[in-house]
């Protein structure tokens, strides 16, 4: 928590409203020139030590919004947002002073002696109403227990200079709302919706697109402002506080678009993967006319995370296992030189049911460590059905020779188990240690690239032979093989599409917020994102989509298998991954 910093004269004022509590007349002192000073938040005596008196503090300011109210003379408020440090902290008073063109607001805060507190943070919201009649035009500021904000007269603010065309064209308009989790959690085999959630058209479950009561804001969003109808950005940018608050304030009246990319590069690492609730599912944008000194409120974000919150497990009776999805970098037998320092990366999947909480880590279970931590714990939870990287640091012993690691997940007992839950199975690395071998290489920033070809698998069903195989065995009916020869042409025109993270477990598409971008075939078939620094991608062949269900449907997919369009693939930084195909068998 950081110290903040106000005038002294602040200080004199909000020593006075203290001791006010025990004189009914206190005189006032002079004050010199301010001074900034440091002011520690309150801290509270240890625990051992029960208040016997309250304890004055200075409140924890996240954020300042300054508001225009439609009016003339103008009015201004400040919406103040922050954090107390416990349920037994309340705000004590607020004290505000004008020197110049600065306004200097105190929020101070109090606890009560002999109080049973939670230690929870806990959030307040306060409005102060600035006294800024007969004003003069010009730029102000504002600082709340150190938070700064600013506004702007363009004419005195005096009741007498009032026109009613001065009053519209000096009220500014502002635009605030909140980003938050819209929470659904589903147990496995769930057949109906639990409380939070719809049941989709398609199968599966997702968030109600309610903000409800509990369900809490998320902090560090980035929001884009942009002049005109969505799709619009560029004027301006915000972030969300600890509420998942946001505000974009002295707007002129007009149009606006207030929208969240959850691809962008603060936003990725927070959001992904999920999809929005509201305003609509898969829509993160909403445009907003703001009128004269108006104040539009509740223009809010309501975001689903895939994997969050956790459902209900019991763990004495749920089951632990491992599905190895790939191997992420360094294939087995990659050579290194002695001593090479280097770092190896799974994925896996939690295809158990139980939750593997931060309790659970990665052990090795025999062979050669490398040098490498033999049990590191996990860092977030990893729900069923969710993938994981798993990386660990390794170094390459200094004798040459074949060197093979093997490594388990180990559950919050130490108890280790292995891929499908057998405990002999486990996943490795293998290495060649060699004098002779090539040093690693170090590509250059965003050299990565995934690409492929779509073809036309081709096998009549009817006269079934070489190119066919029978699927599902035993019903007689054939379709390709998932192999292409050189008499099956390449589909060209075929939209394909890439997105952060995993392709979704449940089979279905990326959301349409999550897309990074789309690239469309050409007449050899083959397709091609380029310039892609290192990271996990799902590259994705959508036939329904308005592009491509004109040129596939009726039919479906042999490659990568039966009724998958879908590659997940984590790329390495420089790594080029050519080989992401797609085999489209039509309906016969």
């Amino acid at each position: 928590m950081s110290l903040k910093r106000l005038p002294l004269i602040l200080l004199t004022i909000f020593t006075l409203a203290i001791t006010a509590c025990g004189s009914q007349e206190p005189e006032p002192t002079a004050v010199p020139t301010p001074i900034v000073e440091t002011v520690p938040t309150a801290t509270l005596p240890p625990t051992s030590t029960p208040l016997t008196e309250p304890v004055f503090g200075v409140a924890n300011v996240e954020s300042v919004q300054v508001l225009t109210l439609d009016s003339f003379p103008v009015q201004i408020n400040v919406l103040a947002r922050g954090a107390l440090p416990n349920g037994c902290t309340t705000i004590n008073d607020i004290v505000s002073q004008r020197e110049e063109n600065a306004f200097n607001v105190v929020i101070t805060t109090v606890q009560q002696p002999e109080q049973i507190c939670t230690q929870a943070i806990v959030p307040f919201e306060e409005t102060i109403a600035l006294d800024v009649l007969d004003l003069p035009a010009g730029a102000y500021t504002v600082g709340v227990n150190g938070v700064s904000g600013s506004f702007t007269l363009d004419v005195d603010n005096s009741a007498q200079t009032a026109t009613p065309d001065t009053a519209v064209s000096t009220a500014k308009g502002a635009i605030n709302g909140r980003v938050w989790h819209d929470l659904c959690a589903v147990n496995e085999g769930d057949t109906a919706p639990a409380e939070g959630c719809v049941a989709l058209t398609g199968g599966g479950f997702a968030a109600n697109g309610q903000l409800e009561v509990g369900e809490p804001g998320i902090e560090g969003v980035r929001v884009s402002l942009g002049e005109g109808e969505c799709p619009a950005d560029g004027i301006g940018t915000a972030v969300t506080d600890i509420a998942g608050n946001y505000a974009f304030a002295e707007l002129s009246p007009g149009p606006y678009c207030v929208s969240i990319d959850p691809q962008g590069e603060q936003n990725q690492d927070i959001l992904i993967p999920g999809q929005w609730t509201f305003p609509e599912i898969d829509l993160g944008e909403t445009s907003v006319e703001v009128t004269a000194g108006s104040v539009i409120s509740d223009v809010n974000f309501g975001w689903d995370f895939q994997f969050l919150p956790l459902p209900e497990t019991n763990a004495a009776d749920c089951t632990n296992k491992i599905e190895f999805v790939q191997d992420l970098n360094i294939p087995d037998d990659t050579a290194f030189t002695p001593g090479a320092e280097f770092t190896k990366r799974w994925q896996l999947r939690n295809s158990g049911t139980c939750i593997w909480t931060k309790e659970y880590s990665v052990v090795f279970v025999g062979g050669d460590a490398m040098s490498a931590q033999e049990v590191i714990t996990l860092t977030k939870a990893v729900a069923p059905g969710q993938p994981v990287e798993i990386a660990v640091d390794m170094v390459a012993p200094q004798t040459p020779g074949t060197y093979r690691g093997n490594w388990q997940i180990a559950d919050a007992n130490g108890d280790p188990f292995g891929i499908d839950g057998f405990i002999e199975d486990a996943f490795w690395l293998q290495i060649v240690v060699a004098e002779n071998a090539a040093p690693q290489a170090t590509p250059a920033p965003n050299s990565a690239a995934l690409g492929g070809i779509v073809w036309e698998d081709f096998c009549v069903n009817s006269n079934p032979g070489r190119g066919c195989w029978e699927y599902p065995a035993g019903s007689g009916n054939f379709i390709g093989d998932g192999s292409q020869t050189g008499s099956e042409p390449a589909m060209p025109g075929i939209t394909i599409s890439l997105s952060g993270g995993v392709c979704p477990s449940d089979g279905s598409v990326p959301a349409a917020a999550q897309v990074i971008s789309t690239v469309v075939t050409g007449e050899d078939g083959r397709y091609l994102f380029d310039n892609l620094s290192s990271g996990t991608y799902c590259v994705f062949m959508d036939a329904l989509s308005t592009a491509n269900v004109n040129l596939l449907i009726p039919g479906n997919w042999t490659w990568p298998a039966v009724g998958v369009g879908r590659h997940t693939f984590v790329l390495d930084e420089g790594e080029q991954k050519l080989d992401l195909d797609f085999g489209w068998d039509f309906q016969d």
